[in-house]
């Protein structure tokens, strides 16, 4: 989806503002780091991931201005003093994008528990970008047997682990038995994965389908859009009408006709998501979450 929106001319498209790969960006790591550089599963890219960063990059000091390493994970829930940090970090990348003459546009996948406080304090124009959960945490899963750590799977229960005392997400960390976490990053992957690790796919998918869950609750009634992205990649009359929207709500035309969402089989998983995800949701109420979500928003396509 980003990358779509990146081969717009009048657009500067950051990807992943709040990835922890900013933190320690240099030019060399931005050439390193590319779509064909691992088994990304992403489409061809004319440039890498971060170019966009690189002119913000000041000579002998790695790392993206403003960028913080907590918001990659141990802020994805909003804390009790706000997010100022993001906003004034997001501000400057929408400030060096006006600079340029262009729209920012920013493809995160670390913003859904922030997109409300995000949009109060920003404004913009939000996309959800709505996906089969199941598919997500299986394409999750089979990297698996591919890294030594298995970060898409981990980050799950770090976002949990590190959610703001006294919160759903917090609480039902603790029903799963996730213990307190040393402060940094590296060292909190580390120690998390020591301690639950190897973990079951039950395990996991409660830990996914619960983000997902606390995530959408905040995010779907923030969105000014909700795009299916499963049905964007299987009808073209779907295609047109989310482009048809996107033109006439910010008048940028983007191309979506070759989106393909690759597909796993669930039967291969002994799994019962249905199960589960209900005891999941009940669970996040009993913690305090307000998973019932209000009409859906009058711009959501397809629904």
């Amino acid at each position: 989806m980003w990358s779509r929106f990146r081969r717009s001319p009048f657009t500067t498209s950051f990807y992943e503002p709040f990835g922890e790969v900013l933190a320690r960006c240099s030019p060399k790591r931005i050439d390193r780091q590319t779509a064909q550089g691992w088994n990304s599963r992403h489409p061809v890219l004319a440039l890498p991931y971060a170019d966009e960063y690189r002119p913000l990059l000041r000579r002998f000091i790695k790392g993206v201005p403003g960028y913080r390493l907590a918001f990659a994970l141990e802020r994805y829930f909003p804390t009790a003093t706000g997010i100022g940090p993001e906003v004034r970090y997001i501000s400057r990348l929408i400030a060096h994008a006006h600079g340029r003459g262009t729209h920012p546009v920013f493809g995160l996948s670390r913003s859904l528990g922030r997109s409300a406080a995000l949009k109060h304090a920003l404004g913009g124009y939000h996309v959800l970008v709505r996906r089969n959960a199941r598919q997500q945490w299986l394409s999750c899963r089979s990297y698996r047997n591919e890294v030594p750590v298995s970060y898409f799977e981990l980050c799950h229960f770090l976002i949990l682990a590190l959610a703001p005392a006294g919160t759903p997400a917090r609480r039902y960390a603790g029903m799963l038995g996730l213990p307190p976490l040393p402060r940094n990053l590296p060292k909190q992957i580390r120690f998390l994965h020591d301690a639950i690790f190897p973990w079951s796919d039950e395990l996991s998918y409660r830990a996914f389908i619960a983000v997902s869950l606390l995530s959408h609750a905040v995010a779907e009634p923030a969105a000014d859009l909700v795009l299916d992205v499963d049905r964007l990649g299987r009808s073209p009359q779907y295609r047109e009408r989310i482009r048809a929207h996107i033109l006439a709500d910010v008048g940028l035309s983007i191309d979506f006709d070759d989106c393909r969402v690759p597909s796993h089989d669930p039967s291969l998983v002994a799994v019962d998501f249905a199960a589960l995800e209900e005891d999941v949701s009940l669970r996040l109420q009993a913690c305090g979450a307000d998973l019932v979500s209000p009409p859906a928003p009058a711009r959501a396509v397809g629904e």
